[in-house]
């Protein structure tokens, strides 16, 4: 895909899924010493969900908020919705975004993304989610990995392809996708992460993480984009 002579630089936003607390204090310093704001999905109900690793209530996602992070849903739990029937999967994504909506100050689904756990969904709860949200995160009915690459095609479908790696440390996977991105040139990158150093499933260590921050704001050709709500995506 060529260079777009409106915006001649691909955005690369950085997720990071599930809500570990001590990971998401640490990059949330990290990224605020740039002047960056982080992008954080979390659950509703999580305390069956790797409980080995501590994780937020909203007090601490309103808190991170305030200081300019961006908050985007999860899930209800980490129940993966195409292993239930869909009823059940519709009736999870409505406890989630109505949890949201009475817990996160100044949450609107409309303005959100939301980001399916394992990513995986299937077309009838992308089309049901695309009533209540602004965009899906999800690689389809297996969850297959991406390469994170969002064209013209995704964003207008207003479903979201990332990448990923696990559940080893994903520090060079991660560097070697931003390569690749500069290369590729797509309108939008996409990289799910999860806790930092140890913590979590295919953590990043937090000097991987400065790398990679530090490899797109020197690149010509990347800029970071926190999948705020004040930029569009596709026709929306």
């Amino acid at each position: 895909m060529g260079t777009n002579p409106v915006n001649p630089r691909t955005k690369v936003s950085l997720v990071f899924d599930d809500g570990f607390t001590q990971s998401c204090l640490k990059v949330a310093d990290c990224f605020e010493k740039r002047g960056l704001s982080a992008t954080f999905a979390v659950l509703v109900e999580h305390k069956t969900f790797m409980p080995a690793f501590h994780k937020g209530e909203f007090s601490l996602w309103n808190t991170l908020q305030a200081r300019g992070h961006i908050i985007h849903p999860h899930g209800f739990d980490h129940t993966d919705l195409t292993s239930i029937p869909h009823e059940h999967a519709v009736s999870r994504i409505d406890a989630c975004l109505e949890y949201f909506s009475k817990h996160l100050d100044y949450f609107e689904p409309a303005s959100t993304i939301y980001h399916a756990t394992y990513n995986r969904t299937t077309p009838e709860l992308n089309a049901y989610l695309l009533t209540k949200v602004r965009a899906v995160r999800s690689t389809g009915l297996l969850g297959t990995i991406g390469n994170g690459m969002n064209h013209d095609a995704e964003l207008e479908r207003r479903v979201l392809s990332c990448a990923w790696h696990g559940p080893d440390h994903c520090d060079e996977h991660l560097l070697a996708s931003l390569v690749e991105a500069e290369r590729v040139q797509p309108r939008l990158f996409l990289y799910m992460l999860h806790g930092l150093d140890e913590e979590g499933w295919g953590p990043i260590r937090s000097q991987a993480l400065e790398r990679a921050l530090d490899f797109i704001e020197a690149s010509p050709m990347l800029e970071y984009w926190n999948l705020s709500s004040g930029e569009s995506i596709g026709s929306d």
